[in-house]
């Protein structure tokens, strides 16, 4: 014996309890729409701003570049976020928080290009957000530069005083002065360059704008992921049905003759007698003992002699 079911027995079996396949795939399919129409729809807006090397902040080799992992680091950090919120306004509901979940600030390889991406429920807002805290972050590095500039100078000039001090109080024409005074015009030449320095942190090249579609995905796909995930389900619940509508006493008989004559006849596992002698069948509700008219009643006996026995 052997309890093996072909792609047929299988095809029988969920053929006879079709309505459980498709009920079940109905339901996954609404359940998907569902879903879908649950789903809260999510608007990302993108901005880009460059990023231009600033003299006061940059020296050596790297004069005309930028740490653009910093500068990453830094478009998110709390206190451009603040500034961001303060331009906003608290009627626009942005706060430090809020701004800090809905952004993402990216860097495209090899630029020097800061990608502001603003994620909320509403387009308009999305956009506002990202305009907002780009042009924050341009204002603070500018900012930040001027401090650090003013600080400098601020120190340099202290500096100056004090060599000039020990200047005046050296000999004229002593090899001390003209040292100081090579020292004072170091200094000088660095304050005056200072004070020249340019505080553009780069500009706003790209604005956000309000999108049209939002980030979710279309219904389509909720569909067909429902109607696949539903006829897995469905094929899976209608052969457990068959089988137990079948009995749990059902015993297959499969050998070579009786395999061939099944074949034949178009038989499955859902349609074998049962080790009682008694077939019943789910659908009609009839029974059928072997020798009673059943010609695979007997197996190994030709069918032709069944049939000649029989009263016609």
């Amino acid at each position: 014996m052997s309890n093996q079911w072909t792609l047929e027995d299988l095809y029988a079996g969920v053929r006879r309890s079709w309505g459980v396949l498709a009920a079940i795939v109905a339901a996954f399919v609404v359940v998907s729409v569902a879903a879908w129409a649950l789903l809260p729809q999510a608007y990302t807006a993108t901005a880009q701003h460059t990023v231009e090397p600033i003299t006061a902040l940059s020296s050596g080799s790297s004069f005309n570049t930028v740490n653009m992992e910093t500068e990453r680091l830094v478009a998110t950090s709390a206190v451009v976020l603040e500034r961001a919120a303060e331009a906003l306004g608290e009627e626009s509901g942005a706060s430090v928080g809020a701004l800090a979940d809905a952004t993402v600030v990216q860097v495209p390889r090899g630029s020097q290009v800061l990608t502001f991406e603003v994620t909320t429920p509403s387009p308009e807002q999305s956009a506002e957000w990202a305009n907002a805290v780009a042009s924050a972050y341009g204002a603070h590095r500018s900012a930040n530069a001027r401090a650090v500039v003013e600080q400098t100078t601020a120190d340099l000039g202290q500096s100056i005083e004090r060599l000039q001090a020990v200047y005046d109080s050296q000999p004229a024409g002593s090899d001390a002065r003209e040292a100081t005074q090579l020292q004072l015009d170091a200094l000088l030449e660095e304050q005056a360059r200072l004070q020249a320095t340019s505080f553009f942190p780069g500009t706003l090249v790209t604005p956000a704008t309000a999108v049209a579609e939002s980030n979710r995905p279309g219904n389509l796909v909720f569909i067909v992921g429902g109607l696949f995930l539903g006829l897995i389900v469905g094929s899976i619940a209608a052969l457990l049905v068959s089988r137990h509508r079948r009995g749990s006493g059902v015993a297959y008989s499969r050998d070579p003759g009786a395999a061939s004559a099944d074949s034949e006849a178009g038989a499955s596992p859902f349609d074998e007698t049962p080790a009682d002698g008694r077939r019943d069948d789910a659908f009609t509700g009839t029974g059928v003992r072997p020798g009673a008219g059943h010609p695979r009643s007997l197996p190994g006996v030709p069918v032709a002699e069944l049939r000649e026995g029989q009263p016609s």
